[in-house]
């Protein structure tokens, strides 16, 4: 088969107009896709460094997953924390109650303080976030990392609150409580007291100032046991501050990272829009352009009618 031989003029617009299509095809990509760089073949150097950020972002993404999982574990013992402070206090009513109570009424206030210290015990064992409890033991710990550096962490000790370490002398040194069951029932065991507070008489004004002499004694037992509380609370609660100030970070750190990304790949969508009207136009135009330069050999065609 001949080659069919074209005219300066028309080859010249038919490439003009290929080019025109090209451009077309292109806009609409970057209009469907928001990018004006999707591979390395449109700009190597901005589609490798665009995507050395987005890695970026999303590794700290996981990062604060990690941090707000640390927040939700120092919250569970926050909360705990602030109900051994409710139960603690509830011990204190029962004592000051236990001054003007009879012969039974001590005794059964002996036994709900013995109830409550069990029930002290029972939360610390409860007070478990994702299998870590930070409640239970002084070899818990929590270890939250904010980067891949290796220093760039928050780690968070433990604390004992078991009945053992948990109520505190006045001295403010632990009473060292192991066994404080019903069967036992004896006040001595758990804030100090020399005797069941039943066996006191209170018709007998010696026997009546040492239970109050006692009473106060627990009771400032027990002021040292919410000092304590109150102040490894508020340990914890420091530490959920600045995680949640390295969670606000990360998030916003997070942000700057994926824009700088974007400005290096993504495409302005209303410059673009604009291109795309002004190829159509252009295309429209091509396509005239080309049926007028067909027009001389159309004219040829006419001398062998």
């Amino acid at each position: 088969m001949a080659d069919i031989t074209l005219s300066s003029a028309v080859r010249s617009n038919l490439l003009s107009l290929q080019s025109t299509t090209q451009l077309i095809d292109r806009t609409q990509t970057r209009l469907s896709t928001g990018l004006k760089i999707s591979s390395p073949s449109d700009d190597a150097v901005k589609f490798f460094q665009a995507k050395g950020l987005n890695s970026r972002a999303s590794d700290l993404n996981d990062r604060k997953a990690a941090i707000d999982q640390g927040i939700s574990a120092l919250d569970t013992a926050l909360k705990a924390a602030d109900a051994l402070e409710d139960l603690a206090k509830q011990m204190k009513g029962v004592l000051d109650s236990a001054r003007s109570g009879t012969d039974a009424q001590r005794k059964e206030y002996s036994e709900q303080l013995i109830d409550l210290a069990l029930q002290i015990e029972k939360l610390v064992g409860d007070a478990t976030y994702q299998g870590l409890n930070l409640l239970s033991s002084t070899a818990a710990k929590l270890s939250v990392r904010f980067s891949d550096k290796a220093d760039s962490k928050l780690e968070v000790d433990g604390v004992d609150f078991n009945a053992s370490s948990f109520f505190m002398k006045s001295s403010g040194t632990a009473l060292g409580l192991v066994d404080f069951s019903a069967d036992n029932a004896s006040i001595a065991s758990l804030v100090g007291f020399e005797q069941a507070m039943s066996a006191f008489q209170f018709s007998v004004a010696v026997q009546l100032a040492s239970f109050n002499a006692q009473a106060d004694d627990a009771v400032a037992r027990l002021d040292e046991t919410i000092s304590n509380l109150q102040s490894k609370a508020s340990t914890l609660a420091n530490n959920v501050a600045v995680l949640k100030v390295r969670s606000d970070f990360t998030k916003e750190y997070v942000n700057v990272l994926e824009t700088g990304s974007g400005k290096l790949v993504n495409a302005d969508l209303n410059s673009e829009g604009a291109n795309l009207l002004a190829l159509q136009t252009r295309q429209q135009l091509g396509i005239q352009a080309l049926s007028f330069a067909g027009q001389a050999e159309q004219s040829i065609l006419g001398l062998f009618r």
